[in-house]
């Protein structure tokens, strides 16, 4: 029996730059679903990849695409894929 693949995308709010006050468009959260597990989460510049992926194969294009795309990659478990677009995300502290 084969799975599902889904892509959902959803819309960021937009923020505001701090230094400047200038508005920032904040990229989508996208997340890739397959059946009705998380495979991938997509948040700003960072791919969370499942690290015990229910599609192995799946989640190595999906790991070697973004990664030839400049997306950092990170593995976690499928935990911390929910957790991640659960609730909004928390603003970074940007070294200077």
């Amino acid at each position: 029996m084969r799975e599902e693949i889904e892509v959902e995308v959803r819309p960021s709010s937009p923020t505001t730059d701090p230094r400047s006050g200038w508005p920032l468009t904040v990229p989508p959260l996208v997340i890739l679903w397959v059946g009705e597990r998380p495979l991938a989460v997509r948040l700003r510049s960072v791919v969370a990849i499942s690290r015990f992926p229910t599609n192995p194969r799946l989640a190595n294009l999906i790991e070697g695409d973004s990664s030839a795309m400049g997306f950092a990659i990170e593995r976690m478990p499928e935990a911390g894929l929910w957790r991640l677009f659960s609730q909004p995300p928390r603003p970074r502290r940007v070294g200077l």
